[in-house]
């Protein structure tokens, strides 16, 4: 069985009318490499030719097929965005986050004509290379995918601006983690207005809680890193915002009702059977 950790490339083959689900968590990009098929489990199904590129994030399960004519090969990884953090703003955030939110629906198929679908096509991971370069790489495939619109300001030059700009100014550079991490008031401080106007401020704008979204985050990247057999709880701590492992331990005991220790005891995989076969 081959991992499918997030960011990691797979090349693999499907035989005459063979079938591969296609994994239901996170992000999975898959890109034919040659022959053709179907995507199943779609209304209506799809076919896809050589070069096109199929974007799913969980939820339905979806199924390649080989198409009867013969074998088809393909390259495919996942983005689990739960353990990626301190590379996204919350723009681009919130739409990897909540995939049912995305226009159009999911999944997508890129045809080979497009520009999208020839630079995945163009992908080139050259033999020896890190597994850092790898996903860089396979990250800027990501961006090219999910980036939302640049940013351009709605206030006019030389006009005045209020804290509201500044504000959404502000969340267009930082990332996913240093909104985490930054206090309130610091916020506060950076767009020039006291604590309790920022806070409405965002609610008006985003329709959610600015705590809220930061222990969501803080929730996620927790669970994600303890998920790793090597990282220690300081380190987790530290990454989430906390000096002290005492206060992150009890801060991680009032969201999940156990200690940091023991939720990861509890921590179960479930096997997966069903990949296709690699490439030799």
């Amino acid at each position: 069985m081959e991992s499918d950790s997030s960011l990691l490339l797979h090349e693999a083959r499907l035989d005459t009318a063979e079938e591969w689900n296609l994994p239901t968590s996170g992000w999975t990009f898959a890109w034919l490499l040659s022959g053709d098929g179907y995507l199943l489990g779609c209304d209506p199904a799809r076919c896809l030719e050589t070069g096109s590129v199929a974007v799913h994030a969980g939820g339905a399960r979806l199924t390649l097929r080989a198409s009867r004519l013969g074998p088809m090969k393909f390259r495919w990884f996942r983005l689990e965005p739960a353990t990626l953090f301190g590379v996204f703003t919350l723009f681009e955030r919130r739409r990897i986050d909540h995939p049912e939110r995305c226009e159009p629906a999911l999944p997508w198929l890129l045809g080979s004509d497009t520009p999208t679908a020839r630079r995945f096509a163009a992908l080139e991971v050259p033999r020896g290379s890190s597994a850092l370069e790898q996903r860089a790489r396979l990250l800027e495939l990501v961006s090219i995918v999910l980036s939302p619109p640049p940013y351009a300001s709605s206030t006019p030059v030389g006009s005045p601006r209020d804290a509201g700009d500044r504000l959404e100014e502000l969340l267009h550079r930082i990332t996913d983690t240093e909104l985490m991490t930054l206090p309130i008031e610091e916020l506060a401080r950076c767009c020039r207005c006291e604590p309790r106007r920022l806070l409405s401020i965002y609610r008006e704008r985003f329709g959610d809680s600015l705590p809220g979204q930061q222990r969501e985050w803080r929730r996620l990247r927790a669970c994600s890193m303890l998920s790793q057999p090597n990282a220690d709880i300081a380190s987790v701590a530290r990454a989430c915002g906390y000096e002290g492992v005492d206060a992150f331990r009890a801060w991680f005991r009032r969201q999940f009702g156990m200690a940091p220790s023991q939720w990861r005891e509890c921590r179960t995989i479930a096997p997966c059977d069903d990949d296709p076969k690699p490439i030799r």
